[in-house]
């Protein structure tokens, strides 16, 4: 070896060594976030303890903080201005005023909230922390007095069973605003082939998840989330989403396609057995009570209404090409009119309930959604063909021309059917969305099922299936918020039979300023006042679609109505799109009082004459004319005073003996 290399090998061993004695082995982590000297001393739960759902918004006095983790936030934009989040207790959602919230707040933050100033109020049953008594957002230049985050934390859902949570109200309220955790969860097949929303839709899309039982609960994905217009899994698997509601529809959200592991073999997709035609299920019951046969299975498309309240929950009528049936399960049900089911009834009992033939006692998993199906045409027949032919056509589906109807005077008080040839009776529920509506007069056409109780007697779906307008019945066909202002100002007293209204709700429901019953529906064509049997819950900016059959329209003091509608026949959709406000002078709106009555507006430039609080008639005016500006007393804002120079406002355009602007809530206000 060459001395040279050899001595300078030796040396820098020696500096190795020398360096190793004298370097802290004790490394030194890097700089990170400098976490809060914070302690919580209220929980979520005594949050949401201080609000009562419906109700105004509570302001926080106290000096609380709440430590939380964030379980959800706005990174896949399925949410939107707004987090998810959970401590020991419960869960909650906290709206605050800023975009891209997951920079700063990711899933599995500690978040130490102050929460003194704040409000806990309800969006549609939906516990929220907002900045306002509205149920505004934290202003953003805000959020830092407020929010102070915290170290990240494992974030773990909470596992649970979508039967658990629709059958258990107390396992529902602990893990509202939670992240849950389901086996063996899969989209319903009438959503297979689809997208989960609608890229550039500007809204959301619902789509209908189920587990392997029959229960199945709603989906919502906003338009905006970066997965909208991806594939809906074909799959079965496990789900992780939020927890929500909205109304009264249980709601999961998801945070991201990765919650979304279905990559296992679908449950229910075939029941197993043969195939046996509903017509040789009925030959094959012989009296009192005996089994199906080993090995089958029917199939038929369900032609009773589950939603409109006319049967029992646990009853399912289905039809198929050769007759009909009754299917009681076990349980309550989820298979609407229209769907095709698939049921297997191996060994299960046939026997007669009143005279009525059914397959008992049926597990709800038994039964397999195939979709959509198609509604088997109505058997057009008399009175007289239908008692002479009770026992084959039982069941089925028929329909009756020229029918009257007499009883009553409301379908719950009992009717009987004539057209000539006889008579038969009607039955429905007082549970009904129609039961207390008035029966027509004059001939028409029924639709309804032929069923029994201890003799034959007919079974409507839900009020479409009077028309005694003329025309087929059947399902209802849309009409406009302007075709049901021309009806009225051509001398009509109801709506025509078979028609749904489909709009977004204008009025707030939350603020008070509209009574308890009344909501305000606008369409592309103008808008509505409805006014419902009983105080609702519907949401300002709530798309619904309302049965307005037969429904009688008149006027309250000059303002058009549809009036004492079912709650039940109204329909949820979820948020939708609210209307641009018109703009306009108050000339304009008084000009055009009949046209745009019941739709939104903004004017610009008005004052307040009498100045004070907005409790009462105030006049705004502004270069044009004059119009009343109405509060009721128990409107959120009654209190608050108007403001003192020029401002532009929002509102809806309405009549008492004269016209008037109805403001929604202090954002109507823009100073």
């Amino acid at each position: 070896m060459n001395f040279k290399y050899s001595f300078l090998f030796l040396f820098v061993a020696f500096l190795g060594l020398t360096f190793s004695a004298c370097v802290d082995q004790e490394f030194d982590e890097p700089p990170g976030r400098n976490l809060p000297a914070l302690e919580a001393n209220a929980t979520i739960q005594q949050v949401k303890d201080l609000h009562t759902l419906g109700g105004d918004a509570s302001e926080i006095t106290e000096d609380w903080i709440i430590a939380a983790t964030v379980v959800a936030d706005d990174a896949s934009g399925n949410l939107y201005q707004q987090l998810v989040i959970e401590d020991a207790s419960a869960g909650i959602v906290i709206r605050l005023g800023n975009s891209g919230l997951y920079t700063l707040y990711p899933v599995g933050t500690e978040l130490f909230i102050k929460l003194k100033g704040l409000y806990v109020n309800d969006y549609n049953n939906l516990y929220q922390i907002a900045g306002d008594a509205s149920g505004g957002l934290i202003a953003g230049p805000l959020i830092g007095e407020y929010v102070v985050a915290g170290e990240t934390k494992e974030v773990t859902p909470t596992p649970t069973s979508l039967e658990e949570v629709l059958s258990n109200q107390t396992t529902f309220n602990n893990l509202l605003s939670r992240l849950v955790a389901m086996e063996d969860m899969q989209f319903a097949a009438v959503d297979l082939g689809d997208t989960y929303a609608l890229p550039g839709g500007g809204g959301g899309r619902n789509r209908t998840m189920e587990d392997c039982f029959g229960n199945s609960v709603t989906v919502r994905n906003s338009d905006f989330a970066d997965f909208a217009g991806q594939p809906i899994p074909e799959g079965n698997g496990p789900l992780v989403g939020v927890l929500s509601v909205f109304g009264t529809t249980v709601q999961l959200t998801l945070r991201n396609t990765e919650d979304v592991q279905f990559n296992g073999e679908r449950c229910g997709v075939s029941t197993g057995g043969e195939l046996v035609s509903i017509a040789n299920i009925r030959a094959a019951y012989n009296g009192g009570s005996n089994s199906a046969p080993d090995d089958s299975k029917i199939r038929g498309v369900v032609i009773s209404d589950k939603d409109n309240g006319n049967f029992n929950g646990r009853n399912m009528v289905i039809q198929d090409g050769t007759a009909g049936i009754v299917v009681r399960f076990s349980s309550n049900h989820n298979f609407a009119l229209g769907e095709e089911v698939e049921v297997s009834i191996s060994g299960l009992e046939l026997s007669e309930f009143n005279g009525l033939v059914q397959i008992n006692n049926v597990p709800v998993g038994n039964a397999v959604s195939q979709g959509n199906g198609t509604l088997p045409t109505p058997r057009v027949a008399t009175v007289a063909e239908l008692l002479a032919n009770g026992d084959a056509w039982e069941s089925t589906l028929v329909r009756i021309n020229m029918a009257t109807m007499n009883g009553g005077p409301t379908y719950g008080d009992g009717v009987t059917i004539g057209d000539g040839t006889g008579t038969i009776s009607m039955f429905t529920f007082f549970s009904a969305s129609f039961s207390g509506n008035t029966i027509p007069t004059g001939e028409g056409v029924l639709t309804a099922i032929l069923s029994d109780f201890n003799g034959l007697q007919l079974n409507m779906r839900n009020a479409s299936d009077a028309d005694f307008e003329g025309g087929t019945g059947g399902d209802p066909t849309e009409i406009t918020a302007a075709e049901l202002r021309a009806i009225f100002e051509g001398g009509g007293s109801s709506v025509p039979a078979a028609k749904i209204l489909k709009g977004v709700v204008i009025s707030d429901a939350g603020n008070g300023n509209l009574t308890g019953r009344n909501l305000v529906l606008q369409d592309a064509s103008g808008g509505i006042v409805v006014r419902l049997t009983a105080d609702h819950t519907f949401a300002l900016g709530e798309a619904l679609e309302i049965n307005v059959s037969n429904q009688e329209l008149s006027e309250f003091n000059g303002l058009l109505q549809v009036n004492n509608v079912p709650n039940a026949n109204a329909l949820s959709f979820g948020p939708g799109t609210l209307p641009a406000p018109r703009m306009a002078t108050i000339e304009e709106v008084t000009d055009n009082l009949e046209a745009w009555e019941s739709t939104l507006v903004q004017i610009v430039d008005v004052s307040v004459v009498e100045g004070g609080t907005y409790s009462g008639s105030k006049t705004l005016q502004d270069d044009t004319g004059e119009i009343q500006m109405f509060t009721r007393t128990q409107a959120s804002f009654a209190n608050s005073n108007v403001p003192a120079g020029q401002f532009a406002v929002i509102g809806i355009v309405s009549q008492f003996n004269d016209p008037q602007i109805i403001i929604r809530n202090l954002n109507d206000i823009i100073e």
